[in-house]
């Protein structure tokens, strides 16, 4: 299972017809930004791993590609200004237009700090990602796509 701390989960909602888009105080403090500060796409990108923000950038996009799940999950890296290195996991529900299966309205999302650092999947993550019982590790670079 993965160490996360379940007490410090981050909120963030965007609706797509108002332009209206919220981040929570806990993801704030996650993302090591002060209240107040806007919630902009630019923003986030400039706190994650410079080698996560395609991933980051595509997964972000999908609900406006037309073939994108009600629920996605990921995982990357965020980048302090000391130099520490934090991985989070997201969860993002997508709501639809009523009649509709591609047109994406709103996403609403958690943001969650994992408590130890990642490399590998473990076999417990990789029965979770792969629904196998295979104990060969997968890389997170070969997680980091919608499903």
């Amino acid at each position: 299972m993965k160490q996360w701390d379940r007490q410090h989960i981050g909120i963030f909602d965007i609706n797509f017809d108002t332009g209206e888009r919220y981040w929570s105080a806990e993801l704030r403090r996650i993302l090591r930004v002060p209240d107040g500060t806007p919630p902009e796409f630019l923003i986030l990108l400039q706190h994650v791993h410079p080698d996560d923000r395609r991933a980051l950038a595509a997964f972000a996009m999908e609900p406006l590609q037309g073939h994108c799940p009600q629920h996605r999950s990921f995982e990357h890296r965020l980048l302090d200004p000391d130099g520490a290195v934090r991985w989070v996991h997201v969860e993002a529900g997508a709501a639809f237009r009523a009649g509709s299966e591609g047109d994406v309205i709103r996403v609403i999302g958690l943001v969650t700090e994992i408590a130890r650092t990642k490399t590998t999947a473990t076999p417990v993550e990789n029965f979770a990602f792969t629904g196998t019982r295979e104990a060969a590790s997968v890389s997170l670079a070969e997680k980091q796509h919608c499903y």
